[in-house]
Order: structure tokens, then C-alpha cells, then sequence
């Protein structure tokens, strides 16, 4: 559905007005010609906002794309900014200078902005001569602002580029600049260059499905000046329909019959019970095949979804499609998302419509009772108590001297504590000889007793921990202080347990931010947040992540998998 070789753009003296060259064969269409066999990639992942796709899927893939829909699916992505001063300088210049000028200031706008500016840009026009104009006025613009090192200097820098050479870009955020519209005179030539010919749909399709993020459509025509009527292009269709979806939104998007469900499942059933406990719900929700079965707007923000419940219906999707990769998927779209038995429904509706509204309550419930939840899991640490013997640094390191007295004594606190990392055992064995502190020969010996010792090992995030127990990794609960810390910086943790405290946390909050959570982490431990505290989190969600315990979002959310 994109673009095949073309030799439209080739030639270095362009005619927009009065193209000929005509898209020229591509291998995929030999190959299908050829009977070739075929398999479609349905599965769609560069947009994070469903909008910004769904206007190509209605349009050019008849909705089999499989998108899903944004927790704030309510408002679109894709806006029009109307230039209404604008005009096409057809037959002289072949550009826009107000569209563009307006384009530039926005472009200029986000890259002052520190937050937005952490959104990477790309501008997309219709044509090269556009392409040109706006390039040179933004160059400009960032020299004269001081915006070169923003612009450019990053994983992903700003690009100004046409239809025809875009294909294969994307950017969190594309601003469209049409360039056509009305002349001087205020009249509309419905030649747009190379989208009237017989695949300039093409090219549309590739420049409306570049953003990950948000598109911005800079035009001073709208699509109530192009008339159908007297073109039978379905590039220019393509485009009326595009400014329009772009203008009003999805209701404007002719859906195919089979994406638009006959009665409404469960789903309907679903939002008129909860609404009789004040919950607004939509049912249905989605642009493509995949549907949320019922999805509750936030109480508090009319514009968000607050929970997509997803019942296991008869649908074309494999069962680990339905119950892990699409679950896994709106979680990381920042989804609360609630798994729905339709035999449990159907057998006793009235207690599964309690659980939902319970569960929902829990989501915007002001009060969280994240301690008491906490609590249930916790359990007092358990070191191991030994009189304290004062012992010579010097004779400490001194080969076979007190060798078989530090190695009892490091099984014994591996028993009582573990698990324990390498770094927490040694300083545990030095304190119970009396050793305040250790050096490099001491350090080296105590390395060298510890892998004579052969414990049970488990590294994680280049860190080693120590076991005797295979129970102890993963454990359900984590480990408080009792009487005299004996874990006092935010090196004495280990991510096992604290993979227990973050999932005790998470059963009462349903999905909470990094930051946060390192607070939470911290405060429970009573440690302070330092770098080395919240990247020692971090790894551990990320541990947990691969244990299949926690679902980080793509804005830095978690959630229990």
C-alpha cells in the first residue's frame, strides 16, 4: 500500500501542474501477479494513538490493521491547523508561503518548549517546492533562535522531507503542510501533482502514517472545497477524506460492516450495569478488529479511560494473541486493564459486576491503602546474632590462618540472611570479627573464601546474590528491620525481595510511575533516593519484568503482568 519505484521526481526541471510519469511496477506486484503465496503482517505498533493510524486502515486497508485503542482514545490525535490567509501561488512559486510560515513557528514553538522538545519532529509536504521553502525558512529560523543543538544534535534530529522521499521516516510528532488551496483569486485547481495520477493514493497513505506521537495538518484549503464531481482521482477522494477526518475526527471515516458490531456483546451489557453505579462506560471500543469490550471514562477526566475490560468472546485471535500479547500491549499503552470470564458472567452476572465496580472503586478511589496492603507482606529480618571477635586485620588475610573459621561464618550468615549479595556478605563477616572497614588484600581473600564456599548464585543486573535456599529468590514477602538496622545504605537490598515489596504494592495501587515508586521503595526501607537507589529499582523492575510479575508502559507506568 505504498509506494512503488516512481521516475516522477527524477527529472530536475518538475512539473507539478502537468505530471506524466506513470508508478512503475514493483517486484511485490510481479510476485503477486505470479501467484506467488502471501502472508499480511497485521499487527500494527508505531502508532501510540490509535487516531493516527485509523484513517489508513479504514481507508487503504479496510480495518484489518489490528490497532489498539489509547486510554485517551476519546480526543484524536491528528488535528487540522486552517491557514485561512494562505495562498497556493499556483503557476509562479508552486508554494505557500503563509502555510509554511505558520509551520515554522510551531516547529520553532516545540523546540523552545523543554517537554515538548522531547517529542522528535518531522515535517512532511506535498511537494518540493514546499519541501524547499520550508526548509529554508527553518534553518533560518533555528540559526536566528539558537536552536541548532535541539534540532539536530539527537538520537532522532529534525527532517523536512516530500511525499516521495519519506517513505520509511517516522517521528513522535509529524507536522503536514498541504501547500494546495485556493490562488489569488480565491480558485481551487484540484491538481495536486503527482496524487492525481492512477497511484498517488499511495503516496498519501505513506505521508498520513509517519507519526508515533501526533500529526499536525498545516492547510488553507479545506475538504469542502475539493469536489469530487469533477475528478474521479482517488488520490484527491483520498485527500478530501483525509482533511475531513482531520477536521471532525473518526465519525467521519466510513467503516467496513464487519468492524462494526451487531448488537454489542457483552460489552453493552457491560457499561448499562456499571452505569447504575454512576460508572460511564463506551463499549466497543476501537478502529480495528481488536475491540475493548468495555471501556469506563475516568469520573474525574470526562477525556480518559479509566479501565478496558476485555472478555474472552469468540473472536479470530489465537488464545495467546487474547490472553497475553494483547493484554501485555494496552498495558504498556497505559492501560488498567481487567480480564472478564464471559461463562462466569453469564452463570452469576450480579457478583461479576460487583468485582468490576470493586475493582474500579480501587482505581479511583482517593485513598489508597497501599501500607496495610504492604504490611500483610512484610516479615522482620532475621540476622544472624554472634559475639563480636576482635580479630587483626593483618591475621585475617594471612592464608589458612582463620580460614575455616571465616568460611563457617559465612555459610552461617548466607543460612540466616539470604539472600545476600556479595558486597552485604563480606561486610556482615568483617562486622561480626570486629573489622570496621575492609582494603584490597582484604576484599581479595574474603572473595576468594566466598567462591570456595559454592553457594547457590543468582546475578541480576551484573550484581551477585547468594542463597542456600532456592525458596528465597522470588519470595512473596520482603524483609523489615528489627532492633539494630543491620541494612543501612540502599547497597543492603536485594531486587528479590524487593520485587516482593513492589508487587505487594501494586495489588492495592493497580499501576503506579517509576518515581513514585522508588519513593515508595525507599521509605519502606528507610533509606534516602539517591541515582544508585532508583537505578537499583529500576533493575528490578526490569528483573521483574523478565520473571513476568510487572508490565512497564511506555510512559514509565507499572502494573502487575
Amino acid at each position: 500500500k505504498h509506494m512503488p519505484p516512481t521516475s516522477f521526481f527524477m527529472g530536475s526541471g518538475q512539473d507539478e501542474e502537468h505530471p506524466e510519469a506513470e508508478d512503475l511496477e514493483s517486484v511485490l506486484e510481479d510476485c503477486l501477479a505470479l501467484g506467488v503465496p502471501e502472508k499480511h503482517l497485521i499487527w500494527h505498533y508505531r502508532s501510540k494513538h490509535e487516531s493516527l493510524i485509523a484513517f489508513s486502515n479504514i481507508t487503504y486497508y479496510s480495518g484489518k490493521l489490528c490497532t489498539f485503542p489509547s486510554p485517551d482514545a476519546l480526543d484524536s490525535r491528528v488535528t487540522l491547523r486552517y491557514i485561512e490567509n494562505g495562498v497556493y501561488e499556483r503557476g509562479l512559486s508552486k508554494c505557500n508561503r503563509e502555510e509554511a510560515e505558520e509551520l515554522v513557528n510551531e516547529v520553532i514553538r516545540r523546540l523552545k518548549d523543554e517537554k515538548l522538545r522531547a517529542s522528535s519532529i518531522g515535517v512532511v509536504t506535498f511537494s518540493t517546492p514546499q519541501q524547499v521553502y520550508v526548509e529554508k525558512l527553518l534553518n533560518k529560523a533555528i540559526l536566528k533562535h539558537g536552536l541548532e543543538e535541539v534540532a539536530y544534535e539527537r538520537e532522532e534530529p529534525l527532517f523536512v522531507k516530500n511525499l516521495e522521499n519519506v517513505q520509511g521516516d517516522e517521528r513522535d510528532v509529524i507536522l503536514f503542510s498541504v501547500c494546495y488551496g485556493p490562488d489569488a483569486a480565491g480558485r481551487v485547481s484540484l491538481n495536486f501533482g503527482p496524487l492525481n495520477q492512477a497511484g498517488g493514493w499511495r503516496r498519501l497513505n505513506v505521508a498520513v502514517s509517519r507519526a508515533r506521537e501526533e500529526m499536525v495538518v498545516f492547510s488553507t484549503m479545506t475538504s469542502a472545497m475539493i469536489d469530487l464531481g469533477k475528478t474521479s482521482s482517488k488520490g484527491v477522494a483520498g485527500l478530501k477524506a483525509f482533511l475531513e477526518f482531520a477536521e471532525k475526527g473518526r465519525t467521519t471515516l466510513a467503516m467496513r460492516s464487519s468492524l462494526v458490531k451487531k448488537g454489542g456483546g457483552i460489552g453493552k451489557y457491560l457499561a448499562k450495569e456499571l452505569a447504575t453505579y454512576g460508572y460511564e462506560c463506551r463499549y466497543d471500543v476501537g478502529a480495528s478488529d481488536f475491540k475493548i469490550d468495555a471501556a469506563v471514562i475516568d469520573p474525574a477526566d470526562k477525556r480518559r479511560f479509566v479501565l478496558a475490560i476485555l472478555a474472552d468472546g469468540a473472536r479470530q485471535f489465537s488464545v495467546k494473541d487474547r490472553n497475553v500479547l494483547q493484554v501485555q500491549t494496552l498495558k504498556r499503552g497505559n492501560w488498567n486493564v481487567l480480564r472478564l470470564n464471559s461463562v462466569n458472567y453469564y452463570n452469576n452476572p450480579k457478583r461479576e459486576i460487583k468485582r468490576i465496580k470493586d475493582f474500579i472503586d480501587k482505581i479511583t478511589g482517593a485513598e489508597k491503602k497501599t501500607g496495610a496492603q504492604i504490611k500483610r507482606y512484610r516479615k522482620e529480618y532475621r540476622f544472624l546474632k554472634t559475639p563480636v571477635e576482635s580479630v587483626q586485620t593483618g591475621t585475617f588475610v594471612t592464608e589458612g590462618e582463620h580460614d575455616a573459621e571465616i568460611t563457617a561464618r559465612l555459610r552461617a550468615i548466607v543460612a540466616q540472611e539470604e539472600p545476600v549479595s556479595r558486597a552485604f556478605l563480606k561486610k556482615r563477616c568483617l562486622a561480626s570479627f570486629g573489622i570496621p572497614k575492609s582494603g584490597t588484600r582484604v576484599d581479595a581473600r574474603l572473595d576468594a573464601l566466598i567462591d570456595a564456599c559454592v553457594f547457590f548464585r543468582e546475578k541480576v543486573s551484573g550484581v551477585d546474590y547468594y542463597y542456600k535456599n532456592p525458596k528465597a529468590i522470588l519470595p512473596l514477602t520482603f524483609r523489615g528491620e528489627s532492633g539494630t538496622p543491620v541494612r543501612k545504605t540502599d547497597e543492603d537490598f536485594t531486587p528479590f525481595e524487593t520485587a516482593a515489596l513492589i508487587r505487594a504494592a501494586l495489588e492495592d495501587r493497580v499501576a503506579i510511575y517509576m518515581d513514585e515508586l522508588t519513593v515508595l521503595v525507599a521509605g519502606v526501607y528507610g533509606v534516602r533516593v539517591t541515582d544508585k537507589f532508583s537505578l537499583f529499582v529500576r533493575d528490578t523492575v526490569a528483573y521483574g519484568e523478565e520473571k513476568g510479575l510487572f508490565v512497564r508502559s511506555v510512559s514509565d507506568r507499572i502494573s502487575l503482568a
